[in-house]
């Protein structure tokens, strides 16, 4: 089944062990916004309307308990990163993903 939901640039997510998968911080000056998508083995993100120069990438927990992450792309004009967990036993199944920011 393919979700999507919207997301802001403030997105954390915290994993099962207490960890911090991802945490982004908002220039002043940025009011942007990203919209997720995922299915049982790939998880995507795409942002855009941040400060030029701001990059998100894809990053998820696979099953296997590996960690997955997609290339960087632009966060002030869009395109998608996709984290792809096929071939690691697929996602996990607590929802560990999350854009991160940089």
């Amino acid at each position: 089944m393919v979700r999507r939901r919207a997301a802001t640039l403030l997105a954390s997510l915290t994993l099962a062990t207490g960890t911090l998968l991802a945490v982004g911080v908002t220039p002043a000056s940025a009011a942007g916004s990203c919209s997720e998508w995922w299915d049982a083995n790939t998880y995507g993100v795409t942002c855009s309307g941040y400060a030029s120069g701001a990059q998100v990438r894809a990053t998820a927990r696979c099953a296997n308990e590996t960690l997955a992450t997609g290339q960087w792309k632009n966060a002030a004009t869009g395109g998608w990163s996709y984290a792809y967990c096929a071939g690691r036993g697929g996602l996990h199944a607590s929802g560990s993903m999350a854009p991160d920011f940089r």
